[in-house]
């Protein structure tokens, strides 16, 4: 096991409510593995019900702030974004609280207009719920609220799972449409900057070298510091094509709808994915100047200028 996953294990008692003075929200984007499209139903690993951690649920009738349990509100089962949260917490004051938002939807991405800036349909909403949450949460849970952190899942679509046979460059889906869309929702999400923290993930080894002309979507996810400053890639290749009975290593029961094959991690890996992806926010604080990378300077297309720190 991962020396860092272990910290999940040793992860201390619920902790107690307090009155919370300051929310750190947690935004989560993207496709099918971005709200945790899987069938395990058990014998994953868990941190215990912290009344500190909250998720926004604006997919209900009347929005509300609810406990942050599995499923997150708008998730299919166990995502994330839930062990992301909890490691988050662990650095925080005491008073400080955490919300995640899930805003993801299955099956999409920037090819079929769902997510491009500044027109996505997605996009559009994602930004108007979270603008919501802003809104509401002062009232709702008392305090005051700051976008801590980004977190996006997807590439499935735009790298072949499609019934087009869309394929995208390097170039188009690193800078057409992953980082024009990193500098929308950096301006219009309540308290964003520049600076704030965007975190993207890779996809499931397995499909991934299942299917042919992958790789430039793959290689544009794992570039995503060589055009925008203060991100950071969550490395999924930490998992084996295989399980050790020679199976695919991912969830057998939600297939592609396009190849069939396994494309989804399982909650197990999902949950380990939390992990995965803070370290890749702790990595993202240092990336205050977008790292030299030839294939990205030429597409030609502008980078993102140094800023003074992030986060």
């Amino acid at each position: 096991m991962h020396k860092h996953w272990a910290l999940a294990f040793s992860y201390f008692a619920v902790v107690a409510t307090q009155n919370i003075s300051a929310w750190h929200v947690v935004w989560v984007g993207g496709q099918s593995n971005s709200v945790g499209t899987n069938s395990q139903r058990n014998s994953y690993p868990v941190f215990p019900l912290n009344p500190n951690i909250t998720m926004y649920c604006w997919d209900r009738k009347q929005p509300s702030f609810e406990p942050a349990q599995y499923p997150i509100c708008n998730d299919a089962n166990v995502g994330f974004s839930l062990t992301y949260a909890n490691l988050l917490y662990q650095t925080l004051p005491p008073g400080h609280g955490v919300v995640i938002i899930s805003t993801g939807v299955g099956g999409t991405g920037f090819h079929d207009h769902n997510w491009g800036a500044p027109n996505g349909t997605l996009l559009l909403r994602s930004v108007y719920n979270t603008q919501q949450l802003f809104q509401f949460l002062p009232s709702s849970l008392g305090g005051s609220a700051t976008l801590h952190s980004m977190l996006w899942h997807q590439g499935e679509l735009d790298a072949g799972d499609n019934g087009a046979a869309y394929q995208a460059t390097y170039c188009t889906y690193l800078m057409d449409d992953l980082s024009n869309m990193i500098d929308y929702v950096r301006e219009k999400i309540p308290t964003a900057s520049s600076a704030t923290p965007f975190l993207d993930g890779g996809l499931l080894p397995f499909w991934e070298d299942k299917i042919s002309g992958t790789s430039n979507v793959q290689r544009a996810i794992y570039s995503l510091n060589s055009s925008r400053a203060c991100t950071g890639t969550a490395d999924s290749r930490v998992f084996a094509d295989l399980t050790p009975d020679g199976r695919p290593n991912g969830d057998p029961n939600y297939r592609s709808g396009v190849s069939g094959l396994v494309i989804h991690f399982d909650a197990t890996q999902a949950f380990f994915m939390g992990f995965q992806y803070w370290r890749a926010y702790l990595n993202s604080l240092q990336v205050t100047s977008v790292v030299s990378n030839s294939e990205t300077l030429a597409c030609g297309a502008p980078l993102q200028p140094t800023v003074p720190r992030c986060g």
